[in-house]
């Protein structure tokens, strides 16, 4: 026989559900697109035990190798050929455009074990938190995803609608078509920019729950341009939202 009544238990769940996804996508992007390059630790037979750390916060991060750990035999080190050609296999990245393969090819030169697909699906989850984080005011989960500029823009919205005594319900619907626009290395910096096309079920309402914008069974458009970026020598960093604009 259960302890919990149906009542308990759905109110339990509607509290894990939420710190569990956000504390999903956090490590997802702290480690997004970087997995694996550590695989050339020269300390590799003890598995995945050197690949995962404590951070100070008692959390598992995966761990990227430091400019020391790079400087092994050369049986160690990334195959120059094998490289090159993962950065010419323009098929693992076909879903971008021209300018973004161009980029990517530079990208995986110089950060072998940069994984596209993983990126991408990623960047799918965090556009979704992020754009429901805004809604439900859920400023952890923004400080975490945006850089402290963008979060700052974010903030300001929040609490403008905070004082208005608004409310926003956001049901994200789906995907029409993400593609990544483009792709930069900055030094040790990687900035990608992804184009999400997708539908939204958003309304807004007022202190008295009036609908004041959007419709409850009306699905909107969502056409946006984002770049996220990352420190990929640094092994403390996590992929953030950099910039924003509204896309065609």
């Amino acid at each position: 026989m259960s302890i919990f009544k149906d009542k308990d238990m759905g109110s339990l769940l509607n509290i894990l559900v939420p710190i569990l996804a956000v504390f999903l996508v956090y490590k997802l992007f702290t480690t997004l697109g970087k997995n694996g390059e550590d695989s050339q630790d020269m300390n590799a037979q003890n598995d995945r035990k050197n690949h995962v750390e404590n951070d100070d916060d008692g959390s598992n991060v995966i761990k990227l190798p430091t400019a020391a750990k790079n400087q092994t035999s050369n049986a160690a080190r990334p195959d120059p050929v094998e490289i090159l050609a993962n950065a010419m296999d323009t098929e693992s990245f076909a879903s971008a455009d021209d300018k973004a393969k161009a980029g990517l090819k530079t990208i995986i030169m110089a950060h072998p074990k940069f994984d596209y697909r993983e990126f991408m699906n990623g960047a799918e989850v965090a556009y979704e938190m992020i754009t429901l984080g805004f809604a439900q005011n859920d400023r952890d989960i923004l400080k975490r995803l945006l850089t402290p500029t963008v979060y700052e823009s974010f903030n300001s919205v929040i609490t403008a609608r905070e004082a208005a005594g608004h409310r926003v319900h956001s049901r994200f619907v789906g995907y029409e078509r993400v593609q990544m626009k483009d792709a930069v290395l900055d030094l040790n910096i990687v900035r990608l920019t992804v184009h999400f096309v997708g539908k939204l079920v958003s309304t807004t309402y007022d202190a008295n729950d009036h609908i004041i914008d959007g419709n409850e069974k009306h699905i909107y458009n969502t056409s946006d341009i984002w770049t996220f970026e990352s420190d990929m020598t640094n092994e403390k960093t996590s992929w953030q939202l950099a910039a924003t604009a509204k896309g065609e």
